[in-house]
């Protein structure tokens, strides 16, 4: 396994692995550094800027490559889930077919990065290409951890770019998330681990970078650090089965590491709160409050079980559950959302639930099946490190997909398809990649993944004219709608968000609803019912269609209950709201009486 490509390619072929290596920094730490977070899609320029970093390699390593290589595994089952992706939104008529065709482009993107991931295995060798992911990922953390404890100790109001930490010495670091850190800090303690096992650092370095990484990861407070050393505490059985004695050394490198992690979430908060007279919660300590079992989590864990019994072969479509989630309201103990009842749960926050609420029982089989496809090269028996980091990153990344859902982040999963891609390859599959590739197919190829890149750069243009369009209160509504609706034309994935711009220009006081809002209201209100398309009931009775109204108004009341009285004062002058009005007062004075919570429902 893991041949050198100089075994079989050294006459034709001599890397270029700055190109790696620039691959490497920018999608290891660019992304997760960045604060750029504007507008309705607030990653926006994080993810396209992934994506774009993806093109920028794959472009870079066509030019300098000398032979050909074949589309990998990784690369095929990403294509054919983008494929599904786009039939499924077809078949099943979904509301936002943009949205299923967005997934199945980054999906292709996904497919090009680890079909890129391959040519630089087969170019330099797995441990190579794993060694120089490892170096951006510490470095990445390194930066990343320098921002947690200027948070910490609120020095970095001044710094432009920097996040501000909410206070109370909560971090978060650019993520702006303290899971999202903990995911990512825990990926930089397992690449340090690696670099020590192949001696690329020396002992003087790695001591004091993981007592480093490991203590800041004993400040953020995420409880699913947690499960990330139980996970790979476990794991580490596994592959001293597997790769047997010669694994000994390398594991006990990450024992220690996991340890260590596992030590600074017990002894920190108590170490602070004992001699500097800081008081935060570890993620043990917020393990140790519990409430699961009357969370919103565990609640909506419950709907997605119910959404998939409904519909257990197929599912409701991509990006359903939101609406799916919404709709049920039979489910809560007194027929009002008792959690969080101003938010809207676009995501049951567990992968397994979500897929088989999605695409049922046969789309998570075509995805479970797809992946223990691609990853099976790296279960081989005996040692190599390469894949047993690789692995065990993987394992934190799906550990926390079973609470939350990082995947859904175009950054998180470039990093995730990696580890995938990265699989060691044979001797026999390394000569048949020895074939000299023309000069003709790479100018070919580097120009495609120039004009998609110019595409790309195009459509981040179109949404800073949308954010401006958006934000401008100067022009006049009717050439500001004008605007956006011929920006609708021209951002098909992004039609979703324009639609929720345009509600958001809605007036509900007023006496008659326009029409040009009434498309945007009737499909957003569909997909993602946030609390502001509760207006799509109001022009449901303009139309007349009385009974669509009704549900959808009892539907808003069961899982926006504390935000009732605020919509019945904003539609008094309706004049199709009396009905509603209404039965919004109706359940208003119900979800009084049961929360014994003062509300003014007149």
């Amino acid at each position: 396994m893991d041949q050198s490509p100089i075994d079989s390619c050294s006459n034709i072929y001599r890397s270029a692995t700055w190109v790696w290596w620039l691959g490497m920094l920018s999608l290891c730490i660019v992304p997760f550094m960045s604060s750029w977070r504007v507008g309705t899609l607030s990653s926006f320029y994080l993810e396209t800027g992934t994506l774009f970093f993806v093109l920028c390699l794959a472009g870079l390593t066509v030019l300098t490559r000398k032979t050909k290589f074949s589309l990998p595994n990784s690369s095929i089952v990403l294509l054919v889930l983008a494929l599904l992706l786009v039939i499924q939104a077809r078949v099943m008529n979904l509301t936002y077919a943009s949205q299923s065709d967005l997934t199945a482009l980054v999906f292709v993107v996904m497919a090009i990065l680890a079909w890129a991931a391959r040519g630089w295995v087969i170019r330099i060798g797995q441990t190579q290409a794993v060694t120089i992911l490892a170096m951006a990922l510490v470095l990445g953390v390194l930066l990343q951890s320098l921002v947690c404890l200027m948070q910490f100790v609120g020095v970095n109001s001044w710094i432009p770019g920097i996040l501000r930490g909410p206070g109370n010495h909560y971090i978060y670091g650019q993520l702006a998330q303290r899971n999202h850190l903990g995911h990512y800090l825990m990926w930089g303690v397992l690449a340090l681990c690696f670099l020590w096992q192949q001696r690329r650092l020396p002992k003087w370095v790695v001591w004091p970078l993981l007592f480093w990484f490991t203590g800041v990861m004993g400040l953020i407070g995420s409880r699913t650090i947690i499960l990330y050393v139980l996970v790979i505490g476990l794991s580490l059985f596994f592959w001293r089965w597997r790769a047997g004695s010669a694994a000994n050394r390398f594991l006990m490198k990450l024992a220690i590491a996991i340890g260590l992690v596992l030590l600074f979430q017990l002894v920190l908060s108590p170490l602070f709160d004992f001699f500097l007279h800081i008081s935060f919660q570890s993620g043990t300590a917020r393990l140790e409050q519990g409430g699961f079992a009357q969370s919103g989590r565990h609640m909506e864990w419950h709907k997605a079980w119910l959404i998939f019994k409904s519909a257990p072969w197929f599912g409701y479509g991509w990006g359903s559950y939101a609406y799916q989630g919404f709709a049920i309201a039979d489910v809560y103990p007194n027929g009002f959302r008792q959690y969080e009842n101003t938010v809207l749960f676009t995501h049951c926050h567990n992968l397994v639930l979500q897929l088989l609420a999605e695409t049922g029982i046969t789309g998570l089989l075509i995805v479970f099946a797809c992946f223990t496809l691609v990853i099976w090269p790296h279960l081989h028996k005996g040692f190599n490190p390469a894949s047993i980091v690789l692995v065990s990153m993987i394992l934190v990344s799906l550990c926390h997909s079973m609470l939350e859902y990082p995947l859904w982040y175009s950054y998180f999963l470039a990093i995730f398809v990696l580890f995938m891609a990265l699989t060691p390859i044979t001797r026999a599959q390394l000569t048949k990649s020895c074939r000299p590739a023309s000069k003709f197919s790479n100018q070919a190829g580097a120009i495609l993944a120039l004009i998609a890149m110019l595409m790309m750069i195009w459509q981040m243009l179109l949404y800073q004219q949308f954010l401006k369009v958006r934000a401008n209160g100067q022009i006049a509504q009717a050439e500001q709608m004008s605007r956006l609706h011929n920006l609708r034309k021209h951002m098909y994935f992004m039609r979703y968000y324009v639609d929720m711009a345009v509600i958001e220009k809605l007036n509900v006081t007023d006496s008659f609803l326009p029409l040009w809002g009434k498309q945007a209201a009737l499909l957003a209100g569909r997909y993602r019912p946030y609390s502001n398309t509760f207006i799509r009931g109001l022009y449901l009775e303009q139309a007349q269609q009385k009974t669509a109204a009704h549900d959808w108004f009892t539907e808003v009341s069961h899982y926006y209950p504390g935000m009732i009285p605020s919509f019945i004062s904003r539609i008094r002058n309706q004049p199709y709201s009396v009905a509603a009005i209404q039965q919004m007062q109706q359940d208003c004075l119900k979800y009084q009486r049961q929360s014994a919570l003062k509300m003014n429902c007149m």
